[in-house]
């Protein structure tokens, strides 16, 4: 007579060899064949970026021209013990031009020597049509420097040439207020605004 304890063991490894098989069968199996077609790469961009200054239709052509270009302030106010200014540009070329990067600006003394710039951006210029404006916003802090020749007076930076910023001149009376004796003074000036005309 068949134990029926026995028997029931000889079931279960049966069947535990069975399902191992159809396991170890399902895990061992990939597929054979590959896609006959493979996505292809997006189509480049029409236009890239290009740096201020360089001619392209995208950006509106060419570096503007200092002589192209004027400059108009509102004058100097007081804010928190520093000073601010509104600047407007003003494309009077015949043709549209690409604004330097920035804005970059400059502190230079009576004598024209530069003493103060504000910090680098790789942000390009907006391009101007003729009659365009754009703006920005300086802010000038922490002064401490008594021996400079005053008048001091603002330009904007364009490449190796420094633009005047009318109405921008400094004397004593008009000087930030030195706050951190010791510490370097702080130019600086805003992105350019939408262009607008």
């Amino acid at each position: 007579m068949t134990h029926p304890v026995r028997g029931l063991q000889r079931a279960l490894i049966v069947s535990a060899v069975a399902v191992l098989a159809v396991a170890c069968n399902g895990t061992t199996t990939t597929p054979t064949t590959t896609p006959t077609t493979t996505p292809s790469a997006p189509p480049p961009a029409s236009t890239s970026p290009t740096a201020a200054g360089t001619a392209s239709p995208a950006s509106g052509g060419a570096a503007c021209a200092p002589t192209d270009l004027a400059l108009v302030s509102g004058g100097w106010s007081a804010a928190a013990g520093s000073r601010g200014a509104d600047v407007s540009v003003e494309n009077r070329g015949a043709t549209a031009c690409t604004l330097p990067a920035g804005p970059a600006v400059a502190i230079l003394d009576a004598s024209g020597t530069q003493l103060l710039e504000s910090p680098p951006t790789d942000a390009p210029g907006p391009s101007l049509e003729p009659g365009a404006v754009a703006t920005f916003t300086v802010l000038f802090s922490n002064w401490c420097d008594e021996a400079a020749a005053l008048p001091l007076h603002v330009a904007l930076r364009d490449g190796n040439a420094a633009i005047p910023v009318p109405d921008l001149d400094l004397t004593v009376d008009d000087l930030p207020p030195c706050n951190g004796p010791g510490q370097p003074p702080a130019l600086s000036a805003n992105p350019w605004e939408p262009v607008s005309g």
